[in-house]
């Protein structure tokens, strides 16, 4: 059981580590894009994997960690609410995929491609969400005489979509190649014996 668990910790953090990285080097490639934050990331690939192996918990807690890690690289903060709804929220509600995490694990094919686009798009639309209320309360002075909703939901509506479709592309591609190594075992009996 020890090992078991501590096998599962090691691979939530080097997941989490590595969302990081990527998400990070997005941000330097192509940060200058959006002034104001925000890059075409794929940084939702391994925290995708994170919640379709170990469920949505392990996956909204991997990307609470990762929204924090960022803290660390120049977070831009004005408010104590602004920094939850740019950083940790919106990575942790990507662990939201882990709620289609059986039917991934347990369907091939067509099926599985689409719950893993289904996922990914719930998961992005709701770390969308919370982008769009940050940009609303906390960035509409850069708005100008513009709806702050329209000018939130514009800027960040181009990035989220296209990390959305990179990271349902390369997670259906791994998943059709390598599905023997994504798929817990574990996860597939624990579910046969609920139903």
């Amino acid at each position: 059981m020890r090992n078991s668990q501590t096998k599962k910790l090691v691979e939530i953090s080097i997941l989490v580590a590595l969302a990081f990285v990527l998400d990070y080097l997005a941000n330097l490639f192509m940060g200058w894009f959006w002034p104001n934050g925000g890059s075409i990331s794929i940084s939702l690939v391994p925290l995708a994997i994170i919640a379709f192996r170990y469920g949505w918990v392990a996956g909204f807690t991997g990307g609470f960690v990762m929204g924090l890690l960022q803290l660390l690289t120049g977070a831009y903060v004005i408010h104590p609410v602004q920094l939850l709804f740019d950083y940790p929220l919106p990575y942790a509600v990507l662990g939201f995929v882990g709620f289609f995490a059986s039917k991934v694990n347990h369907t091939t094919g067509s099926k599985r491609m689409i719950y893993i686009w289904v996922a990914t798009g719930v998961a992005s639309f709701a770390r969308f969400v919370c982008h769009v209320i940050s940009g609303v309360v906390f960035f509409s002075e850069y708005a100008g005489s513009q709806n702050p909703w329209v000018y939130s939901i514009v800027y960040n509506a181009p990035y989220i979509i296209a990390s959305y479709i990179v990271s349902a592309l390369l997670l259906t591609i791994l998943y059709q190649g390598y599905s023997s190594q994504l798929v817990l075992k574990d996860s597939v009996n624990q579910t046969v014996k609920t139903i």
